[in-house]
Parts: C-alpha cells; structure tokens; sequence
C-alpha cells in the first residue's frame, strides 16, 4: 500500500466505489479506496437494486436519473457486465393527498427529464396484466428507471476507477484516521497508514463509528430491512415483457418481478427496528444475512397479496434479512463534515445503489471543483449537529423508515424527536397556540391556532390560511411579535475583524459603529455560498446572523477563509441570545415603552443599530432591520432574560393590537417583499447578478473572495435571471421546482413562493432565460399538474420604495 494518496475513500460499498470512479473522471487519480472485505460486502451486496425516479426533490431526481442512465452504459464504458433491468415503474397512489403528490412530482419529471405520466386506474392493466387497483385513484408511470444487481456496478465502476488510475485496497481494514498538525489526515489501517489530503468516510454501516474517531457525528441508524422472492410463475415465464416495479402505499412495499417470480420489500408501518441493538457490527461482519423475521412483516406481505394475488400462488424461495443504513430524514450523507477541512462523509444511503452513481459524481465535482452542479445543501451532513444524538437518530429513523411511502405534506415532519432545542420562550408560545416546526434541532412557531385542532396539511391551501392571513395583516396594519431565536448568531472579534470580513464578503462592511449590512460570501468562481447578516457594534466587534439550518455550514465558512495570520476570533453564539421581531406601523409606539433609548427615526435609523437596556434588560442588542418589510426592530436578548422583555412587549403591545406571528406569515411578508432566500433562490448554483443582486456587490476596487470570478461572469452574461411574478390565484401556490414555460417551450424553474395577503396575490420567484425578463412578460407555471398563467411584475408588491421600513 503506498504512503501518500491526494484522496483516500474508506469503504468499499456502491458509495465509496461510486465516488472513487468520478473522482477520477473528474480528473484526480491519485485517489485510493480502503476496504476491509471484499467490495460490497457490508450492505450492498444484499439491495434489492431498485433505481427508481419518482422523488419529490428536484436534486435528489438529479441524482437519480443520472444513476439511470449510466448503469446500463457502465458495460461498455468499463467492460464489466452489468445487468441492467429498464423496467420502468409504477407509482400508486390511493388518496387525493397523493394524487396532488404525483402532480407534483409531474412537473419535476419536466425539469430532471425523464420520461412519465400519470395514468388512471383503468390504464394500469395495459403495464401491469396482474395488479388489482382497488382504492387506487391514479398512478405515476416512470418509462426508463427499474432495476440492477448491486454487485454489478459496483464492480463495473470499480474496473473503471482502477483503468483511470485509481487504487483499491481490499482485505485491509481501517483502524484509526488523525488530522496532521499541517492539516493532512492519516489514515491506519492493519496493512500500515497512508496521509493524505481528503479523506472521505464512505463506511456504510460503521460509518457513525469511523467518523467518532475524529470527532464527528454521522447520525444513521441500521435498519433491519427484509424482503422476499418466490419461485417462478408460468404467468410470468410466460410474458414477454418483465412488468414494472410497482411502489404501493396500501401494502407500504414494492413488488416487482425477479427470476420469473415475484419480489416484494415491504418497509413496514410498524415494528421496525435497528439491527444489533442499535451497536456497532462487528468488525469481521462480511456479506452476512441476519436471522429472517417473516412473521414480524406478514402483514405488509398480507396486504401485498391482495394488490398482487399472483405473489400468493406460488411457495418463497427466499428471503433476504440485512441491515441497511438509515438517517433520521431518510437522506444520504455527502459533503464536508463540521470542523477541519477536508474530511468528507459520503454515507447513510438507504436507497444507495440508485444514488451511488449519481452521489459520488456530485460529490466528486464538489470536491474537485469546489461546488457541484446542483444544489447540495439537502445532503450536506452539517445539516446535522449535536443535538442529533445516538436516541435521537434511532428514534426518527425509525420513524422514517415507517413511513416510507407515506405522503408527507408540505411543511409536515415526523412527530418523535422532537424538543430538542427550544427558546426561553417555548412553553409560552405554546400556550398560546403555538404549531411548532422542527429547524436545525430548533422548535420554531409556524403559526398560532386558536382552534385547538392543529394543521391540516395539504399541498394546497389548508385550515392555516384564515390564522396566517390575521397575522400578516396584523404586521402590516397594527404591531406583530414573532420568536426567531433560531437564528445562527456569530461574534467576530479581534483587531483583524473588519479586514477579514471586507476580503470575504461581496458587500461592503460597515465602516462605522451600528452600521448593518446583507452580505455575501461567494466560492472562488462567484458563486453564492452563504448570505449573512452583518452589524458593526465596535471597531473590532461585529456580530454575524445566518439562517438556522446554516449554523455549522457557516461557521465553517467563517473559520476556513480565516489566514492563521490574522488576528481575530469566531465565537458561536446561538445558543446565548434569543430573538424577538417587534414589526409594523405600531412597533416604535411599543418598543418606546420598554426602553429608555431614543429610537426615534431622526436617532435610530433603519439599517443601525444600538445597544440598549429593554425591560430593565441590559446589552440588549437593537438591530433596525427585519425580513418582513415593516417599521420594527429585531431585539437579541440574552436567551435566559428572553421572557422578561417578551413580556413587556406584550403588555406595552395590548393597546395597538400586537399579535404572535410565525413563520408562514413571515414567508407571506418576505415574498411581497421579494426578499430571497438562502438555499431557494441563493445556491451555489448561480452569482449575484443571476440572482439580480448587483446591488450587493462593492463597486470599489477592494479585493473579495470570488470577486475576479464574478467580473468574468458578469461579462459572459447570465445563463438565467431570477424574476418576480404574479400567479393566477386559485387554491394553492407555488412551493417552488415547478416548471415555467413561455410559448410552450420549458423557459424556466421556480425556486419559491408563497401568497401575499396584503397585495392579495399568489407570489413566486423563479429564474428563466434572460431574454424574458421585461415587466409584464407573460407564463405559464404548471402548479399541481395545471398550467396557471403568471407574469413578471415590479419589485416589490408591498411598499416598493421601502417608505413603511424607513419610517
């Protein structure tokens, strides 16, 4: 084994292999993978190999059908036999929930490309002569995904790795991996070490242990997954064309046809559990079944009869109990892990032999080129932190594995796991009605209901919208108090703060005390990498606001730009401050009652801020600004005093009406402000002028990170420009990924939206060819499978010229 490699990938599975083999397409071929078996010996070997297409994310179809479409070439691009199955597949589903998902899902398949439509019951006979569409209302037909055996492209794409240079230890097993004091990691294994630049922990079911040894967390569970195959059928010996594979909520499994029998893998509602107690395999753990649990899932297998009565007629031939990995949201690991650079998790697939293609492209462009060519942020392991412990991610991926193939509603989550973080303010909000939604371990108040009869959830408009409407209203005409602790908060500290910060962000950094900017850390090709909030509180004090889920993504990006050289300090500070949005016409009139400060608008103006004593709290911090678009102030307040100044809020705010609001107003708020959203409309996938924010890049001649890169761009010309629209009003709105045609032709993509209550319209922001962006040109949005005429309008709908902020 040789001393020194550029990359080194633990773990031979369809992960690890898969990365391996684009790592050294991408061009690195001093690259070396690590296996203490034999390749896919872990859990690979034993997946039943489904490569299916229907998926509600649009990144995650990417990387689907990418899989789809190199497996079937891996033979002649490796010369390794590959059996590839392009069965297609049939998606049932048995509610109107689901048949609102499947249209959802229809115009994702328009945006990823693949070929599929949605049939009705009576059409499914012609696909599949055996299913009997009881309770089915619709079905999501996919043409050209299906099936292949996990060894085999492993094995193809393993060739392919080693003919372009790579190197593949098997039989050697990892011990130990160490950071080098000069920033390379050192990886131990029984057959000597080996340092190297990246490492990448590709471990499968030991990957959780593998990243403990350098302090990281990699939350997934190993699930116990089963599923059977019968012997052959005449009926299916008989047919020529092998039948689709079929995903069903009612029996909760798939079924599909196997050797001229039938296979069926249900992922049951109930019962299931983690394998070994939820501890470590052991380390000689290879290519080994567990002991099968027929009973314990005859149910589901029950039920599968009587969607597929042929499954009934014949005898089990066999069945596979193995251990498959889990995460508590049901996807995969991939990207830096929190802490060090270059140490990258590349784990926690469920679905991994149709994501192992397509995985390690993605992940092998990020980290050749330092960004992908989609959006990574879903699978981002930082995505993740403390608060995911050990219970945690048992209880929730269990949770997710029982609910598979159920249709979740935008904005529903799993009801385990919860509680983990809370503000000071929790138990208060909660009396007051508060519906809770999960962000980055935090609870976070979507919206106040009075009923007592929590949300019902639907793709289109549902119980909320009366409760959400009375409270952007209640911003925009009286005073509204929301809780946004979640936010991710950072002091940066230090005689080099100032310098630091204008070399890393695309904006200009306050030169005065209480100043506040937006700004913009870029990669070193321009693009979006972070949107941050910065306010000076002194020469060498400024204090750092990002979004929740950013928390360790950001943090990182603060710590890795930093030069040993200078001279400063990055503190999180998240946990220590919440925070309170006071906003609308009547904020002044409240807040003057609680604090001694003169906030007068001649004093306090917009985009400043002050340190002031609120409720006999002191060192609050005041920032003039807010993501709603109204008169009013965010106050971070030590978290342990947060209810002191709450409550004095409230009792000043009882005269002028001020009411709770949560995050479902504030998106209403936001998009008639046409305020963008990080990780929506700002990815690393596009730059600021893309994204029509010149505004926010200095015009001095001061250097910033990705500023060359951006000046380049900006000659070149967009390949696509964010537009603000207007869509016709009916029942629903735009969540973003729904497709933008202009004369029948596919234009464009949104990235968000949401319903202005104020300006009484259907919003949505989405980026199209720059050769349509004039005010007023006309769309259409396939929303839920209709097409809704749209057109771009003026930003913003609501007070456009920022008077009611500035006041």
């Amino acid at each position: 084994m040789k001393s020194h490699a550029k990359v080194v990938v633990v773990g031979g599975g369809v992960m690890g292999v898969g990365l391996l083999y684009h790592l050294a397409l991408e061009g690195w071929t001093d690259i070396a993978l690590i296996e203490k078996g034999e390749l896919t010996s872990g859990s690979t070997w034993h997946a039943a190999g489904q490569c299916p297409h229907f998926n509600g994310s649009l990144n995650m179809t990417k990387v689907h059908v990418y899989g789809t479409q190199l497996y079937p070439q891996l033979e002649k691009l490796t010369g390794q036999a590959v059996s590839w199955h392009g069965c297609g597949g049939l998606r049932l589903a048995c509610s109107d929930e689901e048949v609102n998902w499947l249209k959802y899902v229809y115009g994702i398949s328009k945006l990823a490309g693949y070929e599929a439509e949605i049939i009705g019951p009576s059409e499914i006979a012609q696909y599949h002569p055996y299913l009997d569409t009881f309770g089915v209302k619709a079905a999501f037909r996919t043409v050209t995904d299906g099936h292949v055996a996990p060894a085999d492209i492993t094995n193809a794409m393993a060739a392919g790795a080693r003919q372009l240079g790579a190197e593949i230890y098997r039989r050697t097993q990892v011990m130990d991996i160490k950071l080098l004091p000069g920033g390379e990691w050192r990886v131990f294994t029984d057959n000597g070490q080996i340092d190297c630049e990246h490492v990448v922990n590709a471990a499968g079911s030991y990957c959780d242990v593998v990243a403990g040894w350098t302090g990281h967390i990699a939350p997934i569970a190993n699930m116990l997954h089963q599923y059977v195959i019968t012997e052959p059928l005449q009926e299916l010996i008989d047919l020529k064309q092998e039948l689709p594979v079929v995903r069903d909520p009612y029996s909760h499994a798939y079924l599909r046809e196997e050797t001229n029998g039938i296979l069926v893998g249900p992922y049951e509602t109930a019962t299931a559990h983690v394998c070994w107690d939820g501890g470590q395999p052991r380390w000689d753990y290879e290519s080994e079944l567990e002991v099968n649990e027929l009973d314990r899932i005859m149910p589901w297998l029950e039920k599968a009869t009587e969607r597929l009565p042929i499954f009934g007629k014949v005898g089990v031939k066999s069945i596979i109990s193995g251990a498959i990995t889990h995460t508590p949201d049901g996807v995969y690991l991939s990207g830096p892990a929190h802490g060090p650079k270059n140490y990258w998790m590349h784990c926690g697939a469920s679905i991994g032999i149709c994501q192992g293609g397509g995985a390690g492209k993605y992940l092998a462009q990020w980290m050749v080129h330092g960004q992908a060519e989609i959006n990574m942020r879903e699978f981002d392991p930082r995505r993740f932190g403390t608060w995911a412990t050990k219970a945690y991610t048992t209880e929730v991926s269990i949770a997710d594995y029982h609910h598979m193939y159920y249709c979740y509603k935008p904005g529903e989550q799993h009801l385990v796991g919860r509680g983990l973080r809370k503000s000071g303010l929790y138990d208060t909000l909660k009396a007051e009605g508060a519906q809770f939604q999960q962000v980055f371990g935090w609870e976070r108040a979507r919206w106040y209901d009075k009923s007592g009869k929590g949300e019902n959830f639907s793709y289109r408009r549902s119980n909320q919208w009366d409760a959400v409407r009375a409270e952007a209203l209640a911003v925009h005409e009286r005073v509204g108090l929301m809780d946004l602790s979640t936010f991710s908060k950072y002091d940066v500290k230090g005689p080099d703060a100032y310098a630091f910060l204008e070399r890393i962000c695309a904006n200009k950094v306050p030169n005065r005390d209480g100043g506040i900017m937006l700004g913009h850390l870029l990669t070193e090709d321009g693009f979006i990498e972070s949107e941050m909030t910065v306010t000076r509180l002194g020469a060498d004090h400024f204090y750092v606001l990002s979004a929740a889920v950013a928390q360790l993504h950001d943090l990182d990006q603060l710590n890795w730009r930093k030069h040993a050289s200078e001279k400063l300090t990055i503190s999180d500070i998240t946990d220590e401050y919440g925070v309170l949005v006071l906003a609308g016409p009547r904020a002044r009139d409240v807040l003057a009652q609680c604090t001694q400060s003169d906030i007068s608008n001649a004093v306090f103006r917009w985009l400043t801020a002050q340190f002031a004593t609120v409720a006999g709290v002191k060192d609050v911090r005041l920032l003039r600004v807010n993501y709603v678009g109204e008169l009013g102030w965010e106050l971070h307040v030590p978290m342990r005093q947060l209810k002191t100044v709450y409550d004095a809020l409230m009792k000043a705010g009882n005269p002028f009406g001020i009411q709770l609001f949560g995050s479902y107003a504030m998106n209403s708020l936001r998009m008639e402000k046409s305020y963008r959203g990080w990780g929506s409309e700002l990815t690393t996938e596009i730059d600021l002028f893309e994204a029509s924010m010149t505004r926010f890049i200095r015009s001095d001649k001061r250097e910033f990170i990705g500023k060359a890169a951006s000046l380049v761009r900006q000659q070149s010309g967009p390949r696509q420009t964010l537009v603000y629209i207007s869509v016709d009003n009916t029942d629903s709105d735009c969540m973003g990924n729904e497709p933008v045609y202009h004369d029948g032709k596919m234009v464009g993509v949104t990235t968000s939206g949401g319903f202005g209550h104020a300006v009484y319209a259907s919003l949505a922001f989405a980026y199209v060819d720059p050769k349509l962006t004039g005010i007023g040109t006309q769309f259409e949005v396939m929303v839920l499978g209709e097409m809704r005429q749209a057109r771009i309008i003026p930003e913003s709908a609501w007070d456009c010229a920022n008077e009611r902020l500035k006041a």
